[in-house]
């Protein structure tokens, strides 16, 4: 088509500036990263950074300078966390970049190709086959016919001419034409499709619920057990001020997992980094967590398990001519580009050698086109049924015999007529079939059969025939089989019984997409949805992960939660890895944080009630959390530890954290109370906690970290032989003294009986967790009733 730059010249450059100036710009907020104020402030500004201000006001008001040491492991942690989120950010941005699509435009008279964000109100595009609608248009010139699948849930193209409109986030199938915009930004259609879904959907993270509720508890509490433990400490026990402030601020630290939010927002930051190298960009972070537990996988065929692209397999002649001959003369005068077309020119070199008189463009409704040629009538290729409505027996068999295995079959028929319209002449005659089909990706047989060796349903979803969508399936190295037609669904109990019985659905609109995920999450499944097209986006906004591919509609990539930026389908198996990865090391790292937690606050608990002191200072704990917590587990974070997800996140964690924690709660209450009932040195009874503590925790990493390998015994006993040179190099500072014999040999004992403790510990956990589960069911039996 030829653009007519006199009856549409387009903007000029200042029409755009005044239209940019007054916010009339198609903008699409796609923001996937914070801005660097916004990392700064969730960086500095938290409810532990302020409280550990406030415990270092304290300590500096008492002028214990010594145990300040804390902060700097606060200021490290702050910087390592915006250090973390600036590189995310500016990777993740890049990779955004790579998405933007572009639109051609016209304007001072010309053509400019620009991004999809710098059109303008009033803006004339010029969209071709292929492409999708970046704003709301009105068509002025041309002819096309579009998909509508987002509005409708139809996927039969629909014809549209000068001044019908054009939504945004359709797809042109057929045709070419200049239209002129009128909406832009949260205007457009598309764009309020894709602010409600991602408005609605809350993404379902096990691991950042289950911090949420840790950081949630440990803040009711802190302040109210901290304040009792400075009183009972100041009033009853008869410490100086001064003493009393330096145990509260220990028991107080000892009670902020202030590395867990760091380290679970490192581990993660981490995995952006490895995906990015892999060209996936992650657009919500926890959503690695979520697709390692994914028990179901929907499958989106085109663009997914196919490249969404088709190849001649043959074609069979049924009378004797030329077919390379003449398919190459009707190659050179159709103008589709759309797949098929592509795979036919490919198949079938134009050649000029016939001389055309009038040409039967492709049209959705009528399924054919064609072309007459002087000289040698008028030759027809499309589909069978709309070539030969009348039905022809043995073209029928042998169409049907190949349909059903999964191919798509063209018709070239031929009439000695010179055809100047778009009818069909009755004296029709089929010269033979050509046999099509959709490419199969070359990773996609390789990461199917990944996830079924992973124990993974796979679930292949589709708007084709279900017969088709079954054979591309079989060719693709999918087990299961067994299809449905999605038509024959018109119930939500027919939907929750057939993605129970069916692996591979046909005919599914996307509404109906959407019912089967939440039918799925419903029988209790963790599902990941896989697709690259608008109708994809109501099944995105529901599923527990959203995967879009690169090549698919800006609503998908929009909607999704991660894109693969080569539309690399063999990335999944690796960011399953990566899900794996951050949820076992940061499962293992914050049951050890949470061992200091833990103890702090039954310690704090047994001293308000019990006690006399409160055993450590802050500097001791200092030393503690990073030898026993922040260094091993640093490292440790960044092993390959693939296995499976098992078990609920929080219950994982207490279930190891929980023992460790009491046996160093019990084990230093009685140490420090019969200690200074018997009027030993507190600074000896502190050593002997410390000793005490820090067998503890090599005994916590050791069971937490099993099976040990090479790389985890390393850098335990090279961080627990840190901590003890630590002890002997830094004891003036840590306030530590020499053991007398007795207490030497009532350490030894302690350590000795520890592993008991701690096994009748975890068996205590188990116990409560029992009585807490039975009273749970009794509760909800009692609510029933």
């Amino acid at each position: 088509m030829k653009i007519n730059n006199q009856n549409y010249p387009g903007l000029t450059s200042l029409q755009v500036k005044q239209r940019t100036d007054e916010g009339k710009i198609n903008h699409i907020n796609n923001k996937i990263t914070k801005s660097y104020k916004e990392i700064f402030l969730n960086n500095t500004i938290t409810f532990f950074n302020i409280l550990n201000a406030t415990l270092l006001g304290l300590v500096l008001f008492v002028e214990s300078y010594k145990n300040t040491l804390f902060i700097l492991v606060i200021i490290i942690n702050t910087i390592a966390g915006i250090y973390q989120e600036v590189k995310a950010k500016r990777t993740l941005d890049r990779l955004s970049i790579i998405t933007t699509a572009k639109v051609e435009v016209i304007r001072d008279d010309h053509l400019k190709e620009i991004s999809i964000d710098e059109i303008v109100l009033d803006d004339y595009l010029v969209l071709t086959t292929g492409m999708q609608i970046p704003a709301d248009s009105i068509l002025v010139d041309g002819q096309m016919e579009t998909n509508e699948a987002l509005l409708t849930g139809e996927s039969d193209p629909v014809l549209k001419q000068n001044g019908d409109h054009l939504f945004s986030g359709s797809f042109i199938t057929s045709g070419k034409g200049i239209c002129k915009v009128i909406h832009v930004g949260d205007d457009n259609y598309m764009n309020k499709i894709t602010n409600e879904a991602k408005r609605l959907k809350k993404h379902n993270s096990q691991l950042n619920q289950c911090l949420n509720t840790i950081l949630k508890y440990v803040s009711i509490f802190i302040l109210p057990i901290g304040g009792l433990l400075f009183l009972k400490q100041l009033i009853y026990s008869e410490q100086g001020f001064n003493d009393a402030i330096v145990s509260t601020v220990a028991a107080v630290l000892g009670m902020i997992p202030e590395g867990l939010v760091l380290l679970t927002s490192a581990a993660l930051t981490l995995s952006v980094l490895r995906l990015a190298k892999q060209k996936t960009l992650v657009q919500e972070l926890f959503c690695i967590e979520t697709l390692a537990r994914v028990d179901v996988l929907c499958l989106d065929k085109t663009g997914t398990i196919t490249e969404g692209t088709m190849k001649v397999e043959f074609d069979i002649k049924t009378c004797n001519l030329d077919f390379q001959e003449i398919m190459g003369n009707l190659m050179h005068t159709l103008t589709d580009v759309n797949v098929t077309a592509q795979a036919l020119k490919e198949h079938y070199p134009c050649k000029t050698n016939f001389k055309p008189c009038h040409v039967i463009p492709f049209s959705s409704d009528r399924k054919y086109s064609g072309t007459s040629f002087y000289d040698h009538g008028t030759y027809y290729l499309g589909a069978y049924q709309f070539l030969f409505p009348q039905g022809d027996e043995d073209l029928e068999e042998l169409c049907f015999d190949y349909t059903s295995k999964g191919y798509r079959i063209l018709v070239l028929a031929h009439t000695n007529k010179i055809i100047n319209n778009e009818s069909l002449p009755s004296d029709l005659k089929p010269c033979g079939i050509i046999v099509l089909s959709d490419v199969i990706r070359d990773d996609a047989k390789e990461t199917l059969r990944y996830f079924e060796s992973q124990g993974v349903d796979l679930k292949i979803i589709s708007g084709d025939d279900p017969i088709t969508v079954s054979a591309i399936a079989k060719r693709a190295g999918l087990k299961s089989r067994h299809y449905i037609d999605a038509t024959k669904l018109t119930t939500a109990k027919d939907i929750q019984k057939a993605v129970k019985n069916f692996s591979v659905f046909g005919r599914v609109t996307p509404q109906q997409k959407k019912e089967m995920v939440l039918a799925l999450k419903q029988l209790g499944h963790t599902v990941a949805m896989t697709g690259d097209g608008v109708n994809d986006v109501l099944a995105f906004k529901e599923a527990d992960c959203s995967i879009a591919m690169a090549s698919g509609s800006d609503a998908a990539k929009n909607t999704a939660n991660l894109v693969l930026l080569n539309n690399n389908f063999n990335a999944m198996p690796y960011i399953v890895d990566e899900g794996r990865r951050v949820i076992n090391n940061i499962t293992m790292s914050a049951s050890m944080f949470l061992i200091k937690t833990i103890f702090s606050v039954l310690i704090s608990i047994s001293t308000i009630f019990f006690g006399q002191a409160y055993p450590f200072e802050p500097i001791q704990l200092s030393l503690i959390s990073a030898c026993g917590v922040g260094i091993p587990t640093f490292f440790l974070t960044y092993e390959a530890n693939f296995a499976h997800v098992k078990g609920n996140f929080f219950k994982n964690v207490l279930e190891k954290s929980f023992p460790s924690a009491f046996t160093i709660a019990l084990g230093t209450t009685l140490i420090t109370n019969i200690g200074l009932y018997l009027d030993y040195d507190p600074n000896m009874l502190s050593t002997v906690c410390i000793l005490f503590t820090g067998c503890n925790y090599t005994i916590a990493l050791l069971r937490i970290y099993s099976p040990l390998t090479r790389y985890r015994k390393i850098i335990i006993y090279t961080t627990q032989m840190a901590y003890y040179i630590s002890m002997i190099i830094g004891q003036s500072i840590l306030d530590l003294t020499g053991l007398d014999f007795n207490w030497l040999m009532v350490l030894l004992a302690l350590i000795a009986f520890s592993p008991l403790l701690v096994d009748f510990s975890g068996y205590l956990f188990r116990l409560l967790e029992q009585l807490f589960n039975k009273y749970k069911k009794i509760k909800l039996n009692y609510k029933f009733k």
